[in-house]
């Protein structure tokens, strides 16, 4: 082979190479920490302040793991006729194992089957409405 079919055969791989990279970049799943960034980051002041109004608190919402139950317990004081709330475990590391439940208290204690999380690391977002405050609180849970 002469010098020249050298040469075209080098460029056809360098084209052939810059093509499946680029095909490889088209097909990876880039995801964000939310569909909504933008408009939580505007929100992000009254966020502050609901995690500042929680820690103010006396006494907050615990919980604890059970087996493949999360028990989520509140003092009573905390209860009012306004209250409302959710209750989002976030998986960092995909989007689509994340769940929000509706807080649903009965006689102080709300408990949650596990069984559509899978095995990991996920965060425990409580974010609820009382006495016409806002109050946020995150803390990592481990799923077995």
């Amino acid at each position: 082979m002469n010098f020249g079919g050298r040469i075209v055969i080098l460029y056809l791989s360098f084209v052939a190479l810059i093509l499946t990279l680029v095909i490889m970049c088209y097909n990876q799943d880039v995801e964000l920490v939310s569909t909504d960034y933008y408009s939580q980051e505007l929100n992000f002041q009254k966020k502050i302040n609901a995690i500042n109004n929680e820690k103010g608190l006396t006494s907050s919402i615990s919980h604890s793991l059970n087996g493949k139950q999360v028990i989520l317990k509140i003092d009573s004081a905390l209860v009012s006729n306004d209250f409302s709330g959710t209750v989002n475990f976030y998986r960092p590391s995909d989007s689509k194992k994340d769940i929000e439940l509706k807080m649903d208290f009965k006689n102080n204690e709300q408990i949650i089957n596990t069984d559509k999380l899978i095995h990991g690391a996920y965060k425990l977002q409580l974010t609820w409405v009382s006495n016409q405050k806002n109050y946020f609180k995150e803390e990592v849970i481990f799923i077995n």
